[in-house]
């Protein structure tokens, strides 16, 4: 039968998709690497292609720097940057910035010196494989993270120079490619690089951020589908990336980047926990479609180049890849042992050793690194020598540190939790076991349960929570916390339940972007301060930007007809600020003094922290008191669209429960909630 090719196409897909999905059940039954697995089948599979004749179709499966760079990175570069804590990489901007741009400079210029010097490569060839050798690929290293519980830190030290480094090693590979075509290499030369090279970072970060600023007001018209919303968010990930490559000619890695970072918070603050969490899934199957066919098609490239064969027959070739190897880890160790060392003189927070040797031995190569050595045309002298370089070294950092850097996490005890942590999670398993324990009582008034299964039960939920308590106890006893510890763990507690207050207001529509971004500021910057115990986290007035900017231009502006508008909003915003603050700090004494009862933990660290809620609570509630005095129509105007939506959240409430009973069709559903809406 005749197949066209797009037909053939939907096979290969289907077939590497399904290898793929038993490859991830194997290797998790096995604890391996996925991602590094992966390659390993992608090498067997084309070894067996080339001597059975039923899988011959695998060789067929190849590599091409469109299909890296246009269909599989935009997907990959946008999920971790969707994802990626902005907070956490704004404190380590510093170390990852200077990691992925002059980092990787120096490393080109340490890898093109030496193979210049030591390989057939001449100088510009060696430096152009410098450029694109140097760009790390952390997916195998992140997947790790999460399962080991390594520091988010760490994580986002890791990802966060791969991100950066990706965009910088495209754009250098790009300046030196065009360098050598030239044949030009002189100050001017120098100082045009440069130039180019500042021009298509800075310049894709801005086209990305504003592309994502106009995509995120089109997701506003669609907050409450899911599909949709995906589909949006898909759209944004592709056309940042074609824009700023096709439109701008600006670093299209960069645009995705900045792009996925600005739709990362509008999910984090803006949506809600349904449908975030909704987005974030399909996100994650995203990456996991594109990491599965990526590294099975490393592998198959690798074995389709006949790379293990041409080092078998050429002993110089091995030789050749033996010192580049050897060269690549030393111009890595010389910048992430000088440049992180360097850095941390001029930061109060200090990545420690351990981080520099995980993200040492964690530089993995991939995707773009082959992308770049593919996309140099077949006339190019040395490409074929390049494109056997690139997949060498590839294959050796996925298959060796790729197969160690968990022994290493696990050595370094990197992947222990840290106090807090660990007080945390037992505290958290006692109160998991103290609500079982309430469901038991239940079951003896349920005329389903015979009395002695529902009294063998609460029996037995008895047990599970003295085990519990007992367990917590041993561990307070075994850190033998000191005073600042034991209020650094209440107050993390306490931390944990006001955000989580805030969370539940936001999830039901009552807090405003602008209030809802002054309290994330807030509980950041208080969540910094328990860390480094400064406790109680005393702060002043936290204003976000666009309310320094609105008093800014009041005091500018005073006695403007036109300003009147905007001072009404400040006041309302600032009344709305002051209530939820009341609001949290009410809640959190009533729900901590529950989650710490009976645990043992400190009586007077808890009284301390609850204290200083409360005068909290009373300050902000004399100040708002203060505001309703002067500006009675702002506290009315707020007071009563809450009471609104109070009214809308309790309808809709039960509107879901009628539906889920079966009492109502969905069908009715929607029709009665467009007109709940309306009204």
């Amino acid at each position: 039968m005749h197949h066209n090719l797009l037909l053939n196409t939907e096979i290969d897909i289907l077939v590497l998709l399904l290898v793929a999905c038993l490859a991830a059940i194997t290797f998790k039954r096995i604890k391996f690497p996925y991602t590094v697995g992966l390659v390993i089948v992608g090498l067997v599979l084309s070894f067996l292609a080339r001597n059975i004749e039923a899988l011959e179709v695998v060789n067929t499966f190849r590599l091409s720097e469109e299909l890296i760079l246009f269909i599989f990175v935009p997907p990959l570069i946008f999920e971790s940057a969707l994802n990626m804590e902005s907070r956490l990489l704004l404190r380590n901007l510093s170390p990852v910035l200077v990691l992925a741009a002059p980092g990787l400079l120096i490393s080109t210029a340490i890898v093109g010196a030496v193979l210049a010097w030591l390989t057939p490569l001449s100088l510009g060839q060696a430096l152009l494989f410098g450029s694109l050798i140097s760009a790390t690929d952390p997916v195998a290293v992140i997947a790790l993270f999460k399962e080991l519980g390594a520091p988010k830190q760490l994580a986002v030290l890791v990802e966060g120079e791969s991100l950066f480094n990706d965009a910088t090693a495209i754009v250098a590979f790009n300046i030196i490619f065009a360098t050598i075509v030239a044949g030009e290499v002189g100050r001017n030369a120098i100082q045009q690089g440069a130039m180019a090279f500042l021009i298509s970072f800075v310049g894709g970060i801005i086209v990305g951020a504003v592309f994502g600023y106009l995509m995120s007001l089109t997701l506003n018209l669609a907050q409450e589908n899911s599909l949709v919303l995906s589909t949006i968010t898909t759209i944004t990930a592709y056309a940042a990336f074609l824009i700023a490559e096709e439109v701008f000619e600006v670093s299209p890695v960069m645009a995705v980047v900045s792009a996925g970072l600005v739709i990362g918070w509008y999910k984090s603050n803006r949506l809600e926990a349904e449908v975030r969490e909704y987005v974030g899934e399909f996100w994650e199957y995203a990456a996991f479609l594109a990491n599965s066919l990526i590294f099975l098609l490393v592998g198959i490239t690798a074995s389709s180049f006949r790379f293990f064969e041409q080092l078998s027959q050429t002993q110089s070739l091995l030789t050749i890849l033996g010192i580049t190897i050897v060269t690549v880890l030393i111009a890595r160790a010389i910048v992430v042992f000088t440049l992180v060392p360097l850095v941390n003189l001029f930061r109060e927070s200090k990545i420690p050793f351990s981080y520099q040797l995980v993200s040492y031995w964690g530089g993995l190569r991939g995707a773009v690194c082959l992308a770049l050595a593919l996309s140099i045309d077949r006339e190019f002298p040395n490409r074929d020598l390049i494109v056997i370089l690139t997949l060498g070294i590839a294959l050796f950092t996925l298959l060796i540190p790729g197969t160690t850097i968990g022994k290493l996490i696990q050595t370094l005890q990197l992947n222990r939790p840290s106090i807090l942590d660990r007080v945390g999670k037992a505290l958290a398993m006692l109160i998991a076991k103290k609500e079982a324990l309430k469901e038991s009582s239940n079951l003896k008034t349920n005329d389903y349960f015979l009395p002695r299964v529902a009294e063998d039960f609460a029996q037995k939920c008895q047990q599970e929570v003295e085990q519990a308590k007992q367990s917590l106890n041993n561990l307070l006893q075994e850190l033998n916390l000191s005073k600042t510890e034991a209020e650094q763990v209440v107050w993390s507690e306490a931390l944990a339940i006001e955000q989580q207050v805030y969370n539940e207001l936001q999830d039901q529509g009552f807090i405003s972007e602008t209030v809802l971004a002054q309290l994330t500021l807030m509980m950041n910057l208080k969540s910094d301060a328990v860390q480094a115990g400064n406790l109680p986290p005393e702060l002043s007035t936290v204003k976000p930007i666009e309310v320094r900017l609105g008093n800014l231009l009041v005091k500018l502006f005073d006695g403007a007809s036109w300003i009147e508008k905007i001072q009404a909003n400040l006041i309302a915003t600032e009344y709305e600020y002051l209530t939820f603050i009341s609001y949290g700090c009410k809640q959190v004494p009533l729900r901590l003094r529950n989650l710490v009862a009976d645990s043992g933990t400190s009586e007077t660290a808890i009284e301390n922290c609850l204290s200083h809620y409360e005068k909290i609570r009373q300050e902000k509630i004399e100040q708002a008191q203060a505001i309703v005095k002067q500006y009675p129509e702002s506290a009315i105007a707020f007071q009563t669209k809450i009471t609104d939506r109070v009214a809308l959240v309790s309808q809709n409430q039960t509107i879901e429960r009628l539906t889920s009973e079966g009492v109502i069709s969905e069908a009715v559903a929607v029709q009665i909630g467009q007109l709940i809406e309306v009204e």
